[in-house]
């Protein structure tokens, strides 16, 4: 720009000299100037506010050849996202489910069972598992940085039409703001509970993780949750403050909500985690943890037999997790857990507590009010990658187990309360790239049942998925 200035600067000032000049052409030709000055002035101002990143650094080396012709060969990157100002950013994300799955006699739900019923077998398809989010990240307050996410998925259910189970409901997931600093971290919203936070690998069951109601502790709920990590992220500590979901919700209608019986208690769910990780585990290279959570709530519940009063019936539970490579193509996770009243995580076989409690007396059953159902078991999943197909194909075997106390399901009304429900399931699973996968896996439920014995059901699901 300085040059150019110049040059007009000369150009002007050369044809001072010609003849043919006139007094009122010198005079525009001295404003002109005088303009010139003025530019220049204020572009010195500008270059002084402004250096250039040039001028502040060493001066660049001569790129090699070998340089130049891998920059040529790169493709070119594509940004994801868009901008929202500020900083801001916006970054669109999700999952496209397609699953094929048949079951070979009765279940609680065709495409995600969760234990055996009775009934016919079915065949049928699809995608309802499929998810779509945005996650906004960019913003900064002082020095915590604040991102957030909004995740949802068609798994809320099927309208009340005769084709109403290809029309899923859009079900929230996830919805909530976090910020972090640089060894805390607080999240407002939906998120994954703290107690028991670790889930199998399965394509089948990705909407409701594999093992609910057979030893898999699991839910998504409005919190106010804190994390600190300590020893530069090896030790973990979580506490979080939740609505309290007891899986007794007492709504009828689509848009109206009635409190379930842990509202009623008017308690919130407390729940807190330690945990160690690690990023290179065992010598594998690969990251591990191990983690204990407790959980505790209440509800309010009342007696289906006289006397009919409400009983304050403790939600506890606490319960030992793990995720971590035994070798560089074997992995190991699983829970452990015991507790009671815990339907709101789908524990106890999808069961809270026991409104018509009865105990033996003299060999009659007498009513003793209600009793929370105590419950045991946990999951495990071993992984492994064989290493002649470039670590694509992994191979999983998994066992789950939910076995509630009998004793507190005797009852006055003849209720058949399940009273275990054993799962196992293998997979397999292909990715052919990053983002597309497909997987096969085989499941069976075992499911007990107080009066009518056990039942069993046979699962297979054919599942493709494409993340973006």
């Amino acid at each position: 720009m300085r040059t150019i200035i110049t040059a007009l600067i000369f150009v002007v000032a050369a044809s001072l000299t010609t003849p043919a000049q006139t007094p009122d052409v010198q005079e525009q030709i001295k404003r002109l100037e005088a303009q010139l000055q003025a530019i220049q002035a204020e572009l010195d101002k500008i270059k002084k506010a402004n250096p250039s990143p040039v001028t502040a650094t060493v001066p660049e080396s001569k790129p090699t050849p070998a340089a130049v012709a891998e920059k040529k060969q790169e493709p070119e990157k594509k940004v994801l996202g868009f901008e929202l100002g500020n900083g801001v950013r916006a970054v669109p994300y999700g999952t496209i489910y397609f699953n094929l799955f048949g079951n070979d006699s009765g279940t609680n739900n065709s495409d995600i069972p969760l234990f055996a019923t009775s009934g016919r077998g079915n065949l049928s398809a699809s995608v309802r598992q499929t998810r779509f989010g945005v996650r906004v990240e960019g913003l900064k307050i002082r020095n915590a940085k604040v991102s957030g996410v909004v995740e949802a998925d068609f798994f809320g259910g099927s309208p009340a039409v005769g084709i109403g189970e290809n029309f899923g409901v859009v079900r929230v997931r996830l919805a909530n703001a976090k910020i972090d600093w640089k060894d805390t971290s607080l999240t407002l919203g939906q998120d994954w509970m703290v107690f028991a936070p670790q889930n199998p690998v399965s394509i089948a069951d990705a909407a409701i993780p594999q093992f609910a109601a057979s030893g898999n502790n699991w839910a998504r709920l409005p919190q106010v949750k804190i994390e600190q990590r300590l020893s530069g992220g090896k030790v973990i500590w979580q506490g979080a403050v939740l609505a309290p979901q007891t899986g007794d919700s007492n709504s009828t209608a689509n848009f109206l909500q009635q409190p379930n019986s842990g509202a009623l208690s008017r308690i919130p769910f407390l729940q807190g985690r330690l945990a160690f990780a690690e990023k290179v585990w065992l010598g594998t290279k690969k990251p591990g943890t191990v983690g204990v959570s407790a959980h505790y709530g209440r509800s309010l519940a009342t007696a289906t037999t006289a006397p009919l009063i409400g009983y304050d019936i403790d939600s506890y539970g606490v319960a030992l997790d793990w995720n971590f490579p035994l070798h560089k193509r074997l992995s190991w996770s699983g829970e452990t857990f015991l507790g009671q009243n815990l339907a709101g995580f789908q524990a106890g076989v999808f069961q809270n507590y026991n409104s018509d409690y009865a105990v033996l007396v003299n060999n009659v059953l007498t009513p003793r009010g209600v009793q929370g159902i105590r419950t045991f078991g946990g999951w495990t999943q071993v992984g492994f990658t064989p290493d002649w197909n470039k670590d694509k194909l992994t191979l999983f075997g998994s066992v789950g187990l939910d076995d509630p106390r009998n004793s507190d399901l005797v009852n006055t009304r003849n209720r058949d309360f399940r009273s275990r429900n054993l799962a196992w399931a293998l997979d397999a699973i292909y990715k052919f790239t990053p983002q597309f996968q497909i997987g096969i896996e085989f499941r069976q439920l075992n499911t007990s049942y107080l009066f009518s014995g056990r039942k069993r059901a046979n699962h297979l699901n054919l599942g493709a998925a494409y993340s973006f």
